[in-house]
């Protein structure tokens, strides 16, 4: 993880929709519903560089003084500089700036005992029913309390919610926005009364006096997927279907756009013309996606590589994978890989190829860059499913408290954090899964995650 963390650090992109999702509750719990709107589902979540399993990934550090054909005269990629960048939510120039200077609000002295206010943009699903139930465990074990508010995606009532929270004086906040630029006037007004804040699900811009965000990174989370993806169809042409929760959705269109990074990485590899740099392969991908999103379709013959449609409605679920996949192969029956954003939409993937009268696995594999639910470890065990990523709730809930407790009770030193923490990806497959696989858990086992400062980041980069 240490080498791919430089490249790993997350930039989603703002959107109203692109909320991960974070804690539900914890310890002794006050909780206020409150607004109205639409809510972003958590299949629409994501993942960073796993210890579980071996990555596929070979990324380096050293990427970051590239000099290639497609660095400026500043040695700083392309891939880095494009103003377009729906499709790239995690791709970040590696050499960051200090944060140190910011003020946070970090406390001045130690304190347990803590009341945690939790905003959350929206609620509601079994993703967000076991970060519930992580985040409580935590907090307990902590003895923390925890005020969480639901703004059920409604922009102003979050506002008035971080209000009440510093009207009644907690002593951090963690803030999960439906908006991210509307909320950093909240985060602001927090900062100024003294209240640090931990954003999570998506990542503020830099000079937010956020401490950090939690959350996962949505191009790797596909990158891992699509190096498996080419490695396993080496030799062989790809003809696929890709399914995305919604298309325009940063977080579906940068994980598609990393898995077919991962592909075309790994055949060029397999030509014996490798990619300069991996962010050369990001930058074919990014230009191939946008034109797969402009024509619905894309034909590559350098890289004996074809998408013949696209649906943009599979909304992270079984049925809208179920309904994507009786069309694509209603009208290109000779597929042989579907592409998904998620797993859930997978599934459905897999039981409308069972119901066209194929074989999942042979006929048509099934690929996918999230979550790692509990029903998928039998599809990837049995060989239907090709592959899909890791996505813990349970890390998610807990990284944020873990980190809190760390600062108040630990004097751990948070004022050079990044604008964002990768949580930890990894591809799953028929071979690795048990190692993600936990019976207690719905979802994947939590992985080992370190938090680290801005100047540890460079200096693993050799940038200092």
């Amino acid at each position: 993880m240490k080498k791919e963390k430089v490249k790993r650090l997350l930039a989603v992109l703002v959107s109203a929709g692109m909320v991960a999702g974070m804690m539900a509750g914890c310890g002794t719990e006050a909780t206020s519903t409150s607004g109205s709107g639409a809510a972003a589902t958590p299949e629409a979540s994501s993942s960073g560089a796993s210890s579980a399993a071996s990555s596929t990934s070979s990324s380096s550090a050293a990427a970051a003084s590239s000099t290639d054909e497609s660095s400026g005269s500043s040695g700083v990629h392309e891939i880095y500089t494009v103003s377009e960048r729906n499709n790239l939510s995690g791709v970040v120039n590696p050499d960051m700036k200090s944060r140190a200077d910011i003020d946070k609000a970090l406390p001045e002295e130690q304190k347990g005992g803590l009341v945690i206010g939790l905003s959350m943009g929206q609620m509601g699903s079994s993703f967000f029913t076991q970060m519930h139930e992580a985040a409580k465990a935590k907090c307990e074990e902590y003895g923390y309390e925890l005020v969480m508010f639901n703004a059920d995606g409604n922009i102003s009532q979050q506002s008035a919610d971080v209000e009440a929270m510093i009207t009644n004086g907690v002593d951090a906040i963690i803030l999960n926005p439906m908006d991210v630029i509307a909320a950093e006037a909240d985060v602001k007004r927090a900062v100024e009364a003294g209240i640090p804040v931990i954003g999570c699900g998506v990542d503020f811009a830099t000079d937010v006096p956020v401490i950090t965000s939690v959350l996962a990174n949505n191009f790797f989370g596909g990158w891992e997927s699509g190096v498996y993806v080419g490695d396993f169809f080496e030799g062989q042409h790809i003809k696929a279907g890709m399914i995305l929760g919604v298309m325009g959705h940063t977080i579906d269109e940068s994980r598609m756009t990393g898995m077919m990074a991962g592909i075309v990485y790994e055949r060029a590899a397999q030509q014996g013309n490798a990619f300069a740099s991996e962010e050369d392969a990001y930058m074919e991908a990014y230009n191939m996606f946008n034109e797969l999103r402009d024509n619905g379709k894309l034909s590559s013959e350098k890289w004996d590589f074809e998408v013949v449609a696209v649906n943009g409605d599979g909304a992270w679920t079984n049925e809208g994978g179920l309904a994507a996949t009786e069309d694509i192969i209603a009208g290109n029956p000779d597929i042989n890989l579907i592409m998904t954003g998620s797993d859930p939409m997978g599934a459905g993937a897999i039981k409308a190829i069972k119901d066209s009268g194929l074989t999942p696995g042979k006929d048509i594999y099934v690929a996918c860059c999230a979550d790692g639910g509990q029903e998928m470890f039998p599809y990837l065990e049995n060989g239907e499913m090709l592959c899909t990523g890791y996505n813990s709730p349970d890390l998610t809930a807990t990284a944020g408290i873990d980190l809190i407790h760390m600062i108040f009770e630990e004097g751990y030193d948070a004022s050079n954090l990044p604008a964002a923490e990768d949580l930890p990806t990894g591809v799953i497959t028929q071979d690795n899964w048990k190692d993600y696989y936990d019976p207690d858990l719905q979802y994947c086992k939590v992985l080992d995650f370190k938090w680290e400062t801005i100047d540890e980041i460079r200096a693993e980069a050799g940038l200092d």
